[in-house]
């Protein structure tokens, strides 16, 4: 099976950044253009597993209103497809994708993963409440678009043993955390590469064809801000990185 470069995405804006998590719609252009440039096999997280091909994939957090006014008619423009990552609970509400839209993208070949069902931190929750936000998700996903969800994306990141073994025990096949790096078949949980705010145009080339450096230097400062917030705690940890990058 093919390496897996799968990179994360959270709200797309056509103008300024609100949040470290904002990306900008010219920087996805350029990396759509990029990837064409560069003969990018882009596939969903699920066709990679399945088909055994595709070397990146786009995934896209928490079913922002974004996903379908503006991810959406980009990927068909390039004739792409993506994974995106909806929360049930969010669903709806204002500044997210209705249902509609949602089972609209899957119709279109789209992939719908699930960001568990409200997005909590999974590993401060009892065994029982972390099963409920993982089964009913998937659930409540399915129901909408007729169509099994066999992809979860750990909320924050926030990922152990026990969320995998509760994930697949539930039937998630393909589980993936927030760790940089790119995967291969026998890697039980799948890296994402975050792109965010901070990053810029020329950082697109080494970003679609990392080498050892690069994730190298990725896996660093995934690194320290995993002991920061070790130390500091989820709430401390939170409060610092709104004050660093206003998110």
């Amino acid at each position: 099976m093919s390496l897996i470069n799968v990179l994360i995405f959270h709200r797309i804006v056509k103008y300024d950044n609100d949040s470290w998590t904002d990306v900008k719609l010219c920087l996805l252009e350029s990396l759509l253009a990029n990837a064409v440039k560069n003969r990018k096999h882009v596939v969903t997280i699920d066709h990679w597993r399945l088909n055994n091909s595709g070397d990146l994939a786009l995934s896209f957090d928490d079913g922002y209103l974004s996903d379908y006014d503006i991810v959406f008619p980009l990927l068909k423009k390039f004739d792409f497809h993506a994974t995106f990552f909806v929360v049930p609970e969010f669903v709806g509400k204002e500044g997210y994708m209705k249902w509609e839209q949602v089972k609209e993208m899957s119709d279109s070949g789209m992939e719908i993963g699930s960001h568990s069902l409200s997005h909590k931190y999974l590993t401060a929750l009892s065994d029982q409440d972390m099963i409920k936000e993982l089964q009913n998700s998937k659930n409540i996903i399915e129901s909408h678009i007729s169509k099994e969800v066999t992809s979860f994306s750990c909320p924050y990141g926030d990922y152990s043993g026990k969320v995998y073994k509760f994930a697949t025990m539930v039937g998630y096949k393909n589980i993936c955390n927030s760790s940089p790096g790119l995967s291969h078949a026998k890697k039980k949980v799948i890296s994402r590469n975050s792109i965010n705010s901070t990053t810029k145009t020329d950082q697109l080339g080494p970003i679609l064809n990392p080498d050892f450096l690069t994730i190298f230097k990725r896996k660093a400062g995934y690194f320290v801000f995993s002991y920061m917030k070790k130390i500091l705690g989820v709430n401390n940890y939170l409060r610092l990185r709104r004050l660093m990058f206003g998110s």
